[in-house]
């Protein structure tokens, strides 16, 4: 794998790790006070892990080359 293609991998998986944060932060905090507006950033969070995974096979494949 090219130079390129590491740093675009990782990007992708800072951003899938990124989401992981969200996702759990969202819904911990949904769970202790019951306000939708944090499940919203929980769906957020399950967003960007799905577009970071995504962005990384691409990557991984060449895609970014």
């Amino acid at each position: 794998m090219s130079d390129t293609n590491t740093i675009a991998v990782r990007r992708a998986l800072l951003l899938v790790f990124a989401g992981i944060a969200l996702a759990v932060i969202g819904a911990s905090l949904a769970t202790a006070t019951g306000r939708p507006a944090w499940r919203a950033v929980a769906v957020v969070g399950a967003l960007a892990q799905t577009f970071g995974w995504v962005l990384a096979v691409y990557c991984r494949r060449g895609g970014a080359a």
